[in-house]
């Protein structure tokens, strides 16, 4: 009969004999290649320095697709994937992005594809909306500008970075103003690009200058056919202008329901993108607003002329001429009434720097009679003016041969 000491021992013997066979195990057995873990970038702080979480790990808060219909990805063990239904679509923040750093972590497949989206439309390709960091199973080839960690079909990276596919890895993106920096595992495969005349459509003659694409807008995710998962998906936003949430879009991206058409100017949307060509005339919204700030994006062809009127009303004595109300003007010609005013009532002191052709962002606040614009997050107008009370937003088209875009025009009520 053994004594109760001589028990202890024997079963402390047993339970480290245990121990050690499990600590052999882990040490001997090799963790699965698709399960290796990415190189985290080396700046990665706390989520106390302005760091917030894009994806929490467990639901899609804070994500819809560019096509405004239904989710088809799933998330498992904090990790998002789309789904075969997904068909080619792209997951997009809720939320626009100006200038930020950006970290996620991809998983790649062997002859994987997928793309980041920066700075896209919820209207039209993201990867030439905006842009598209390439995501892409191009381990062990030459870089070219369709590689993995390129700015597809714009900048090539400097070296190949990816791991060997399968395997996870990790991308650190900032982008300030016309400046792109991007880490992939850890290796600097972007330094100071300049976004510029690079970038083509399909074909290398068919230009996409990366000078002209939207300034800001949605960080996506693109489902490309192949097996593709994210985790870790985080932002420090560093914009002048942050998006704060809560706008509505002012048109479905299909038609003109919602809005009515005065004037000689033609109005059509296209590929999302409301167009307002040749003029004069203007579109009006039916519904009106009080208190608002609308953010839309603009583009003009050359020479072109337009406008967004706030609080407005048409003319009661002439439907067609200039509607009554505030005009936030489009013209990057006129010396004195240039984009970013409102037109003869308040002007910017300096130009903002827009150009014909370009995409640009306007935005445009109003509290009573306190009116205030921004332009590529930076401010131009802020004048107390007399207060038009409520009224409709409306679009102007100035001239013979003027051709005036927007996209992802949006408004939200202010309490």
């Amino acid at each position: 009969m053994h004594s109760k000491s001589s028990d202890a021992v024997a079963s402390i013997g047993i339970a480290l004999l245990c121990l050690a066979y499990v600590v052999i195990t882990l040490l001997i057995t090799p963790a699965p290649a698709h399960e290796s873990p990415a190189v985290r970038p080396a700046s990665s702080g706390s989520l106390d320095d302005d760091w917030v979480e894009l994806f929490n790990g467990r639901d899609f808060t804070g994500w819809t697709t560019t096509s405004g219909g239904e989710i088809h990805w799933a998330i498992r063990n904090g990790e998002m994937y789309p789904l075969p239904e997904a068909g080619g679509s792209w997951l997009r923040t809720e939320k626009m992005y100006r200038d930020f750093e950006l970290e996620l972590e991809f998983f790649l497949v062997e002859g994987g594809n997928s793309g980041v989206g920066l700075r896209c439309s919820h209207a039209g390709d993201p990867a030439f909306t905006g842009m598209e960091l390439q995501i892409y199973d191009t381990w062990g080839q030459d870089i070219h500008p369709g590689c993995a960690g390129a700015v597809y079909n714009a900048i090539t990276p400097r070296s190949m970075a990816l791991n060997q596919p399968p395997s996870w890895n990790a991308y650190r993106i900032r982008l300030i103003g016309d400046t792109l920096d991007v880490w992939l595992n850890g290796v600097p495969i972007h330094e100071a690009e300049k976004l510029d005349e690079r970038g083509y459509f399909r074909q290398p003659e068919d230009k996409r200058p990366l000078r002209d694409r939207l300034p800001t807008g949605y960080i996506a995710l693109q489902e490309h056919g192949a097996p593709i998962r994210f985790r870790n998906i985080r932002l420090r936003d560093l914009s002048p202008d942050p998006d704060p949430g809560g706008y509505e879009f002012l048109f479905n991206h299909r038609d003109l329901d919602g809005w009515e058409v005065t004037g000689a100017a033609a109005w059509t949307v296209e590929g999302g993108t409301l167009v307002g060509r040749d003029g004069p005339g203007h579109l009006f919204t039916t519904a009106e607003f009080d208190d608002f700030e609308l953010r839309a994006f603009v583009r003009v062809n050359e020479r072109g002329n337009g406008g967004i009127y706030c609080r407005a009303r048409p003319n009661p004595d002439d439907a067609d001429s200039w509607p009554v109300g505030y005009e936030a003007q489009v013209d990057q010609h006129d010396p004195r009434n240039f984009t970013g005013s409102i037109y003869d009532r308040a002007w910017a002191s300096a130009h903002p720097g827009t150009r014909d052709g370009a995409w640009f962002d306007y935005r445009i606040r109003a509290e009573g009679g306190h009116l205030q614009t921004w332009i590529n997050g930076r401010p131009q107008v802020d004048a107390q003016l007399d207060a038009f009370g409520s009224g409709r937003i409306a679009l102007q088209s100035h001239h013979p041969g003027n051709a005036i875009e927007f996209r992802d025009l949006r408004i939200r009520r202010l309490p």
